[in-house]
């Protein structure tokens, strides 16, 4: 007997959820090279400051702009299309897309005094601290996306995250020492990093959606207890979730 609870993928989703990610790390990598051109007046070229020791503060912030306004446009568009393609599992998009920009601007915020710090060390290190603000940016959006809108399976959102953060660096390493040019990965770490999301991530739904089929048996479901737990009531995820003050209101006016 299969287990019909654990997660499935169709095909065409597979399809589209690689298709947005491409939408989302095309976005962000299309954004920055908007800005970089409009900017391009105050922002010298790569090439005239991969000698400098010492990077201007000036061009330090223009960096900073740039990446936060590209990383937060396409991880805000890659979440939201991911959504959309499992609409019955991803239910509280609105809820997602609040708490991704707000978490895109604390990383951020917490990632100014690293760039800063970096200037004194060149271009290569600023391009390296550039490419692990996306990432970190990309994978606590989609961890916030599982968590929020898939509370039952959110631990296979964790595996398969951590799984596409891992071939996305890999992946980025090997083409800085390949091309020999750590810049360059300022503009390719967002379409890396999120079409590794899509794919990695929904090769982990379908072998996990397989292997609890074979065993019977939601290894990862957020209700399956192991050890000590086993045997403890299960919170609901409706129980989880605090009503909201008009939802307390309404309901102490329905009981007097």
């Amino acid at each position: 007997m299969e287990n019909t609870d654990s997660p499935k993928m169709p095909f065409t989703t597979f399809l589209l959820r690689i298709l947005s990610g491409v939408a989302g790390g095309v976005l962000g990598a299309v954004v920055l090279v908007v800005i970089y051109l409009i900017a391009s007046s105050m922002l010298p070229s790569v090439s005239n400051i991969q000698g400098e020791e010492i990077i201007s503060p000036v061009i330090v912030f223009l960096l900073l702009i740039m990446v936060f306004l590209s990383s937060t446009a396409g991880n805000i568009l890659s979440t939201l299309l991911l959504g959309l393609t499992e609409r019955e599992k991803y239910k509280r998009n609105s809820s997602t897309m609040s708490q991704v920009f707000t978490v895109n601007l604390i990383v951020f915020l917490l990632m100014v005094p690293v760039y800063f710090l970096t200037a004194s060390m060149g271009i290569e290190a600023v391009s390296y601290v550039v490419t692990l603000h996306m990432i970190i940016a990309a994978q606590v959006s989609v961890l916030i996306m599982e968590i929020v809108s898939n509370y039952k399976y959110a631990l296979v959102g964790v595996y398969g995250t951590t799984f596409s953060i891992v071939v996305a660096i890999a992946i980025l390493f090997a083409l800085a020492r390949i091309l020999g040019n750590a810049p360059i990965l300022i503009f390719l770490a967002l379409p890396v990093v999120w079409v590794s999301i899509a794919l990695i991530g929904s090769l982990v739904t379908v072998i996990y959606g397989w292997l609890a089929g074979v065993y019977d048996k939601d290894f990862l479901s957020t209700q399956t207890m192991y050890g000590d737990d086993y045997g403890k009531e299960v919170e609901s995820e409706a129980e989880i979730a605090p009503k909201a003050e008009d939802e307390e209101g309404a309901e102490f006016l329905r009981k007097n």
